[in-house]
């Protein structure tokens, strides 16, 4: 979900609930906090590690997302920064018990909402590193984002009051719920038409746009399912494995990339990983492990939202008498 819905819906909520202004900021504090991971996730491109110092990893978990957020709160009401941050947005805070409890519950509100999104949520991390996802919007749900909008909108021009919030929350939280169920619909009537295949349905970012992942074993299907029209628009096929040269030789060579950090790292947050593998001469590989999801994706034509580089859905790694590391 986008950085402005976790906002606004902790703060529409906290105004249905008529707490006052330190509680609802403690709220949207906690609610915005996960996605501060953006100021430290750059760490992996200088220091490669398997731990999740990306985006939608360790702050995204139950466990470190709430030391993380007291982290936050107890920077933002330390006088210094406190003075700082009030010359941009006007807020009230104060390092307290009951400030704690509601600097979690926005967390807790923040990981729900994306607990929905495709990609979804390492929530037991670091006893656990599977993601869990409903795989109902898009990973910003374009739809969702003009919806938000448009509410910041209404409440930058009527200068918000209690009551005017507390009904604003009802009528976005239908909305939610509306747009919800199309998905939902729509995810069903994908499930339906590849029923038997074992196919994993995936949102895209048109409302009624959906991916479907097939693993055939030796190869990944990947199919655009149209919920309107009912029908498929388009389909390809991706080798799991494709080696231009001795498949022996490259297993190992696909065994020494195999314990790159940024490999594993891939693995993790891919959809599906296949490879290409290709010998320059006797002691040098060039190995492209890439998602079949994601490539087709930023092949396709008719994508709102696209991957927002080629490297976002791959990883190369070049190997060279046993040694791997990964290409720039």
């Amino acid at each position: 979900m986008d950085f402005f819905s976790h906002a606004l819906l902790p703060f529409l909520l906290g105004s249905y609930l008529g707490l006052d202004k330190r509680l609802l900021a403690a709220l949207v504090l906690g609610g915005i906090a996960p996605d501060l991971d953006v100021f430290f996730s750059w760490i992996n491109n200088v220091y490669p590690t398997s731990l999740l110092l990306v985006h939608r990893g360790i702050t995204h978990t139950l466990f470190f997302g709430f030391f993380f957020a007291l982290m936050l709160l107890y920077l933002c009401t330390h006088e210094p920064v406190k003075g700082y941050l009030g010359r941009i947005i006007k807020f009230d805070l104060d390092f307290s018990a009951s400030s704690m409890a509601f600097v979690y519950a926005g967390v807790l509100i923040h990981l729900a909402l994306d607990f929905t999104t495709t990609i979804g949520v390492p929530l037991f991390y670091p006893w656990q590193s599977l993601r869990y996802s409903a795989d109902i919007f898009f990973q910003i749900e374009p739809i969702i984002l003009i919806g938000t909008f448009l509410v910041l909108a209404v409440l930058m021009r009527d200068k918000s009051h209690a009551k005017f919030n507390k009904n604003l929350f009802i009528l976005f939280m239908v909305f939610l719920l509306v747009v919800g169920g199309i998905r939902m619909e729509g995810k069903q009537s994908a499930q339906s038409y590849f029923n038997g295949t074992g196919a994993e349905v995936f949102p895209e970012s048109g409302l009624f746009q959906w991916a479907v992942l097939e693993d055939e074993g030796e190869r990944y299907l990947v199919s655009q399912y149209d919920y309107l029209e009912g029908n498929i628009s388009s389909r390809t096929a991706f080798p799991r494995l494709f080696v231009a040269s001795s498949v022996e030789e490259a297993e190992k060579e696909i065994a020494a990339a195999e314990e790159l950090p940024q490999v594993r790292l891939f693995r993790w947050r891919a959809y599906a990983v296949a490879i290409n593998a290709t010998s320059e001469n006797g002691s040098s590989w060039e190995i492209e492990y890439y998602d079949p999801l994601v490539k087709a994706q930023m092949d396709g034509s008719r994508r709102l939202f696209r991957p927002p580089s080629r490297s976002y859905g791959s990883v190369k790694v070049r190997v060279e008498n046993g040694v791997a590391r990964v290409e720039d």
